[in-house]
């Protein structure tokens, strides 16, 4: 950075007094390799680092004074925080949730967090990877000068995504068990396995869980409050050809990775895709190309914000795919569909009160609140269409991913805060 900023002042007294505790664990819990593993999940979680933090939660949370906190045997962390007394029988029991997996996106083996104080509003340049920050580029890193800043070194993610998330809730659970005199209901927590993968809800307990709600805290920009995520889905196109010895395939090969870039090449480039939509445009986006001549495997997902949209997305890329092996006498494909996550908003139209008391406790910590929908999911999405009405709140985490993956301390500490806020929020009627 090219000179020294001025260190930005926290959203309130609260926000500051967290600030370190939010840093040291995100730190923590960084360096813990969580990526999940994308493919058929043969267990859950589907990768072992997972449990090394899950165990780790589990004592800390211990340690803070939530005795019964436990790690199922499906890698779900749970705790309770009781009530403070003299509250009225029939106050709601809440409930906060974040994952602990992180992206199979990009390298996260080995992450070494770097914490960036003060920042100048300049360009960071990253010591591993030629990893560059480039305000100019990043419109929201520009509006965070003076804010401390914690990034990867640049050839890893960073896991803001979610373990931000997860030390906002320790931190604020841990200040909240410390206060006993802060106002709170009895306060549910989870911190979740795969749901990177679009598994983080699939084995959630929710009636073991025994919350009225529940807040994901796994978005980005401060003050975001969102009731509304894509839908979501993904289709697998395998290909199988005719593999023969090369030197003797005249008239005979049919060659499945040849098919297999064809049909990717006939998706459009101009429409439909991540980088040619915004707002509540949906896509087809190819992840995944492999095989050989003899097999080949296309991987796509396919999101959109409405449920008749989405099913002809997915028609759409069946038809391409088809259309194109039938250029290929002697190819075939398999095509398999499978819906990964709902769209949350009218399984939360009839709890008004989940997102209104969200929104009052932002405005508590003197931010302002910003309702916006998701493009992408949360665990709250499943879980709000399984009967857990679960919105998500901000995390201060931003290129989530990424190797340019970072997050604001400050934004953290807010969002700690509002933990404690929307605690308050819940004991009022």
């Amino acid at each position: 950075m090219s000179s020294v900023a001025a260190a930005a002042p926290y959203s309130s007294p609260l926000a500051a007094s967290l600030a370190e505790d939010v840093l040291a664990r995100l730190d923590r819990y960084a360096r813990i390799d969580t990526q999940a593993g994308r493919g058929e999940r043969a267990q859950s979680p589907s990768t072992p680092g997972q449990l090394d933090l899950s165990r780790l939660l589990v004592a800390e949370l211990l340690e803070i004074g939530l005795s019964d906190a436990v790690l199922d045997d499906h890698g779900y962390v749970t705790a309770t925080l009781g009530a403070s007394e003299g509250l009225p029988p029939e106050t709601r029991t809440i409930g906060f949730i974040a994952h602990v997996d992180v992206s199979p996106d990009a390298p996260a083996e080995g992450v070494r967090p770097i914490v960036h104080r003060a920042y100048d509003g300049g360009i960071i340049t990253l010591p591993n990877g030629g990893t560059v920050l480039d305000p100019e580029r990043m419109p929201a890193l520009a509006r965070k000068v003076g804010h401390d800043l914690i990034t990867s070194s640049g050839d890893t993610l960073l896991g803001a995504d979610d373990k931000a998330g997860v030390a906002e809730i320790m931190a604020a659970v841990a200040h909240l068990a410390a206060h006993p005199e802060l106002p709170r209901p009895t306060i549910r927590v989870c911190f979740t396995p795969d749901e990177e993968i679009g598994e983080g809800a699939t084995l959630f307990d929710i009636d073991a869980f025994g919350a009225y709600c529940a807040y994901t805290m796994d978005g980005s920009e401060i003050g975001e409050l969102q009731d509304e995520t894509f839908t979501a889905a993904e289709v697998v196109i395998e290909v199988t050809g005719v593999d023969v010895h090369p030197g003797f395939a005249t008239g005979k090969l049919v060659n499945a990775a040849t098919v297999a870039s064809h049909i990717v090449a006939a998706l459009p480039t101009d429409r439909l895709t991540p980088t040619t939509t915004s707002g509540r445009e949906g896509f087809v986006h190819v992840f995944e190309v492999s095989g050989d001549a003899g097999h080949a495997k296309v991987a796509t997902i396919v999101r959109d914000f409405d449920d008749d949209l989405l099913a002809g997305h997915v028609a759409f890329v069946r038809e391409t795919a088809e259309r194109i092996a039938a250029d290929w006498p002697g190819a075939t494909v398999a095509i398999k569909d499978r819906r990964q996550y709902p769209n949350m908003r009218d399984h939360l139209k009839p709890f008004p009160d989940v997102v209104a008391k969200a929104e009052a406790a932002i405005a508590a910590e003197g931010l302002t609140p910003k309702r916006t929908s998701i493009r992408g999911g949360t665990d709250g999405s499943v879980l709000s269409a399984r009967g857990l009405p679960t919105p998500n709140i901000f995390t201060g985490g931003h290129e989530f991913h990424s190797v340019r993956e970072w997050a604001s301390v400050h934004d953290m500490a807010s969002a700690a805060a509002v933990i404690v806020h929307l605690a308050e929020a819940w004991t009022k009627p």
